[in-house]
């Protein structure tokens, strides 16, 4: 186990603290709006998608959305991150180091097949044809 996750568990007698998603979402998108005052890349505007709840606020006159010139609704990327993000993230950088096995991220993600777990990382066009390249060079033997 990790030095630092260890001493946490310890701190709590193995206990841990129940934490609630959504407050915590709240926490991160806060660190991060003022992070996008030194990261401008954070607060370039982003198309999303309403959830239901919010289309009937916006139908009743309780939510206002900035929207784009395609009729888009529009937020700041800072809005977008959540802890499911920060997960996601977490995986794909673990895949990305290759220092572990598809096997051992499945059950670290909890995904049950591999075709979920390599539709679930995001991977960009580059890390991709890396991923050929290491595998056409045979500098990695496992990658799917």
């Amino acid at each position: 186990m990790n030095p630092n996750l260890r001493a946490i568990c310890e701190k709590y007698a193995y206990n841990l603290p129940s934490v609630v998603d959504v407050i915590l979402n709240r926490y991160i998108k806060d660190i991060l709006k003022r992070l996008s005052e030194t990261v401008p890349s954070l607060g370039k505007m982003v198309t999303t998608k309403l959830t239901m709840k919010q289309k009937k606020l916006e139908e009743d006159g309780k939510l206002v959305v900035e929207r784009n010139d395609k009729g888009e609704v529009i937020i700041p990327r800072y809005n977008c991150v959540t802890t499911h993000t920060a997960r996601r993230s977490g995986i794909t950088n673990m895949y990305l180091t290759h220092k572990y096995t598809i096997v051992q991220m499945m059950h670290v993600s909890g995904h049950k097949t591999q075709k979920t777990f390599m539709d679930y990382i995001k991977l960009s066009s580059d890390e991709i044809a890396d991923e050929i390249d290491a595998i056409a060079n045979g500098a990695k033997s496992e990658v799917f």
